[in-house]
């Protein structure tokens, strides 16, 4: 049975989309999802840059309208001035006929000739026509009085003075006076209306300034807020629906999304998921050829050791009774050969039964029950009981706890590495073991420790293969099986064995199990310390397997 890619053909089950993430429209690229929603934040600063670059034109164009009239004041009443400057002089000559006079009156003629130019110049259309009533009544004073008089007063002061007295010329500058007050009333109030605009439009800048800026960043956080939900719900919802998948509901299909590229990372998502679905498939067919392989491997090492044992028994017996009817019989070499003979015999013997014990320990799950390690160590000692008396070892035990376990697989391990650190022991320094257990989360973790020879950290992980010697049979016998037999019975009861060691000095062997519910914390029996054989000094280390 194969998988196949998904096709739009054959449509699978996607997850449905949950309450809150926007719908795209289909062919929507990740950029336009970004930036779409700050088109609106964009044009309302837009809008509000453009008022404010309005209200400054028109505040700098009101504050212009202020200077002009200000400046049109100044020259109004400079022109006045002009007025009384002219008048007096003319005055004073004809009464005192003194020329000293005429100086100023010629000096106001020139300056009220350029003040009223300059009005002129600045001045709106109505303005302007006042200015020119009043530069016509100006000249009348000149051409009707002040001239009239000042010649009359150099060939006749009697003339002169009646002419004064007739009062003509100050009738015609009192209404000269008189719109030079009306142009400045004006002038006033064109002013008061520029500056109450000006103020105005600045405080219409500032209020849409303040506003503005204060409604684009608040729609501005909104957009964003908005844009960081939906993409993020869009994101969780592929997120979730990955979990799914991953979890092992390869049949499932990441939704549809109309961004672009998000699109275009779901499709790749569910090619993937198909692939692994596939492959999945095909590792649980290759995965159920291996067990089966295993197993028939397994079962043919045991029903091969099994069956070895009849033949070999066989050829034990007539070798022993080759060797009692005939050693000293025959010559010294044919002694030699029964001695191998029956050596080799006992040695293929203790190979399978260690074969059959391997094989044994690696079938099959076993049932658990609450296992006192305390008491299953003690057993174990009484078992190693002759080894112990020959070394003249001691063996420590101390907070050993109550563990749901198979007591089988526990015995084998106790047995191989205790067995193990009588076996390496140091020549010359009786060995002393010390076993010991710490809880450790949701594990125990045992450790036996030995003072023997050590292992080199080269071969810290060989030791655990089968068949795996660092010594010969003449130094330590053993058929390098047991530290084998030890990991794989670990390894059933669903921990880990390691080794830690210094050459000379001894070994520490630690395997942990799991702690089951009720057997953990408090509720745990831990045994007070126990020991067996006679003390022999501290202990160092555990020893390696044969």
């Amino acid at each position: 049975m194969s998988v196949s890619p998904p096709s739009p053909a054959d449509p699978l089950p996607a997850p449905g989309r949950p309450a809150g993430v926007r719908e795209w429209p289909r062919g929507t690229s990740l950029q336009a999802v970004l930036l779409r929603p700050l088109i609106l934040p964009f044009v309302l600063m837009l809008g509000v840059g453009v008022a404010v670059l309005l209200g400054v034109n028109h505040a700098a164009q009101a504050r212009t309208l202020v200077t002009d009239s200000q400046t049109r004041l100044i020259l109004i009443s400079a022109m006045g001035a002009d007025i009384a400057g002219m008048e007096n002089g003319e005055r004073g000559f004809v009464i005192t006929g003194d020329l000293d006079f005429l100086e100023p009156y010629t000096e106001g003629r020139l300056k009220f000739a350029a003040h009223t130019y300059a009005l002129r110049d600045l001045s709106p259309p109505a303005q302007q026509e006042r200015l020119s009533q009043v530069q016509a009544l100006v000249t009348r004073w000149f051409t009707e009085a002040a001239e009239p008089e000042i010649a009359a007063r150099r060939t006749s002061p009697t003339q002169a003075t009646a002419l004064v007295s007739r009062g003509s010329g100050r009738d015609i500058l009192n209404q000269a006076r008189a719109a030079l007050d009306v142009m400045q009333l004006e002038e006033n109030t064109r002013l008061s209306a520029a500056t109450t605009s000006s103020q105005d439009t600045l405080y219409r800048v500032r209020l849409v300034t303040i506003a503005g800026l204060g409604l684009g960043v608040l729609l501005l956080l909104l957009t964003a807020w908005q844009v960081a939900r939906s993409v993020t719900g869009i994101l969780n919802h592929l997120t979730d629906s990955a979990r799914q998948i991953a979890d092992g509901q390869y049949h499932l299909r990441l939704p549809a999304t109309g961004v672009r590229e998000l699109a275009s990372l779901g499709r790749q998502v569910d090619v993937m998921a198909a692939a692994v679905q596939q492959r999945e498939h095909a590792l649980h067919l290759v995965n159920g050829r291996l067990e089966r392989s295993n197993r028939e491997l397994e079962q043919f090492a045991y029903v091969a050791s099994h069956d070895l044992q009849e033949p070999l028994r066989t050829i034990g017996s007539y070798t022993e009774l080759l060797a009692r009817r005939y050693t000293g019989r025959l010559d010294e070499r044919a002694d030699q050969y029964i001695a191998f003979t029956t050596a080799a015999t006992a040695r293929m013997k203790a190979l399978i039964q260690d074969l059959l014990a391997y094989s044994r320990v690696r079938q099959g799950e076993r049932a658990t029950s609450p296992v006192d390690t305390a008491a299953l160590v003690d057993t174990v000692v009484a078992d190693l009981a002759t080894q112990v008396q020959a070394t003249g070892g001691h063996i420590e035990a101390r907070g050993l706890p109550v563990v749901e376990a198979s007591v089988e697989l526990l015995r084998h391990v106790f047995q191989n590495l205790i067995g193990n650190a009588l076996k390496f022991c140091a020549p010359g320094r009786p060995p002393h073991v010390t076993v010991t257990a710490t809880r450790q989360d949701t594990q125990w973790v045992f450790s036996v420790q030995d003072n023997g020879i050590g292992i080199e950290p080269q071969y810290h992980e060989r030791i655990f293969g089968v068949f795996q010697r660092l010594h010969g049979m003449d130094e330590y016998a053993g058929s390098g099986i047991g530290l084998a037999v030890t990991r794989s019975a670990v390894e059933q009861l669903g921990g880990t064995l390691w080794v830690d060691s210094v050459p000379g000095q001894g070994s520490t062997f630690q395997f942990s199990v799991p702690v089951e519910s009720g057997m953990s914390g408090a509720g745990a029996a831990v045994s007070p310390a126990i020991h067996h054989g006679a003390p022999h000094g501290p202990a160092a280390g555990v020893k390696e397997s044969a």
